[in-house]
């Protein structure tokens, strides 16, 4: 099964879908989670300024600007990684104690990137910024501010989190779509295998039925059901057929007997005769008919494939051309057929059931093309099996009737004043429906080229 298959599962393209759905889902959670985090952790870092700087406010209240500036190196001094700034002005604004000598007063909040501080640039590799703010002291002015990387930590925490998370996702969901798609794909393929079988006329195939409550199967049961009523009226349908063909073949029969009966009676005057000779003829046809009704009724019915075995086609024609080569010489037609060119191709088949499928192939060449018309046998193996073709020269089949001189009884306009029942084409393909074949009508420019397409034994 390839990629494109297995996309084009029900299952497997819900689990992506689904799986997309969770993740955007997911991906929006996170993200609020992250704004909301890392908004939270900002308060937290100015609230730990704010404390800072109240406590250096309560030092320059009460023991003086000289002591502040004291505590501030001190604490300038103590910052091993250069986490947090300090910087005292004094009233001319000259900087007196502090980590940080360029930056100069402003209002509020701001935030300063480390790259942008040249004293203090260098002392840690990151990209990481600090929350400042600037605050009037007894005799100037004091910055305090603080890094944000604990917060940039946080956040590259939570989006590594969050990737893995949608990786975990992704491989879960469509992990478990393909096992269930395996699962919904064998009891798919059972049905269809099934169905398959049903229209080659294996009428008695089921769906195998394994949990009776999955939907799959529920839908197996009422196929089931619907393929026992099919079964039930297709039977009765062959059955009404078959009774009826016996019925009007065996009085048929005794009338034939009869006609000739009379026939021979020598009092009988020519022209009698002559009358009961064309009605034994249409007899003849008449029983001819049901004679075909039964064989195609035993066709679809697919009793004779319990009797298929492996044949080459090339023999088949080789006998076919072998029994009609003198009719055919006969009747004013040439024959085309090289055996010992023909290439072996083996089927799975009766070789009765596709003599009579030739045969009844060149019948029809000889019955509706004119003397002199050439008939070609040939064979042919492709990628997808053997293609035998019965080919004349004649004057062909509109394209437009191709399809319709398969039903039964069926014929051209201009063959209705012509012998025949109309079940040639229909008795060839109900055998080559039963061997799993396809016939095709085709131009042969000019004249008709039917083509029967075995499939591989594979």
């Amino acid at each position: 099964m390839t990629v494109r298959d297995l996309f084009r599962r029900t299952q497997v393209r819900s689990a992506v879908a689904f799986t997309l759905l969770i993740t955007v889902s997911v991906s929006a959670l996170f993200a609020m989670l992250i704004v909301r985090l890392a908004d939270g952790l900002e308060d937290g870092v100015r609230a730990r300024i704010l404390n800072t700087r109240d406590a250096l406010l309560a030092i320059d209240r009460r023991y003086g600007f000289d002591e502040l500036v004291s505590v501030v190196i001190d604490e300038a001094e103590s910052v091993r990684e250069a986490d947090s700034i300090f910087a005292v002005l004094d009233g001319k604004g000259a900087i007196v104690a502090g980590n940080i000598r360029s930056e100069r007063p402003f209002e509020g909040w701001r935030v300063l990137e480390r790259s942008h501080l040249p004293d203090i640039a260098n002392d840690r590799a990151g990209h990481d910024r600090f929350f400042a703010v600037w605050t009037p002291v007894s005799k100037g002015m004091l910055l305090i501010g603080r890094s944000d990387r604990e917060v940039q930590q946080a956040r590259l925490i939570l989006m590594r989190s969050l990737g893995w998370g949608i990786l975990a996702t992704a491989i879960l969901g469509v992990g478990s779509g393909i096992y269930l798609a395996r699962g919904a794909q064998r009891r798919i393929d059972d049905i269809a295998n099934t169905l398959s079988a049903v229209s080659a006329g294996e009428l008695a195939r089921r769906v195998p039925i394994k949990l009776p409550h999955h939907d799959l199967d529920e839908v197996g049961e009422r196929i089931n059901a619907m393929l026992t009523q099919l079964e039930r009226l297709v039977q009765n349908a062959n059955q009404s057929s078959t009774d009826i063909a016996h019925d009007l073949k065996r009085p048929m029969t005794r009338l034939r007997q009869q006609l000739e009966s009379a026939s021979e009676i020598d009092s009988a005057s020519p022209a009698i005769k002559g009358i009961l000779e064309e009605a034994i003829a249409e007899v003849d046809s008449i029983v001819s008919t049901f004679e075909a009704l039964l064989n195609i009724g035993q066709l679809e019915a697919g009793d004779r494939r319990a009797r298929f075995i492996d044949i080459d086609l090339s023999k088949v024609l080789d006998d076919v051309a072998e029994a009609y080569a003198p009719v055919i010489e006969d009747s004013g037609f040439k024959l085309a057929w090289n055996t010992a060119q023909s290439p072996s191709s083996i089927v799975r088949g009766d070789h009765e059931l596709l003599v009579q499928l030739m045969a009844n192939l060149i019948e029809n060449a000889l019955q509706h093309c004119p003397e002199g018309t050439t008939i070609q046998l040939g064979l042919t193996n492709t990628s997808r099996g053997s293609v035998a073709h019965v080919a004349d020269n004649g004057p062909g089949i509109p394209a437009s009737e191709h399809e319709n001189v398969f039903r039964r009884f069926y014929r051209l306009e201009r063959e209705r004043s012509s012998p025949g029942h109309g079940l040639g084409l229909s008795l060839v393909r109900a055998i080559a429906d039963l061997h799993g074949a396809s016939v095709a009508l085709a131009d042969n420019h000019p004249g008709l080229k039917v083509s029967v397409a075995f499939p591989s034994r594979s």
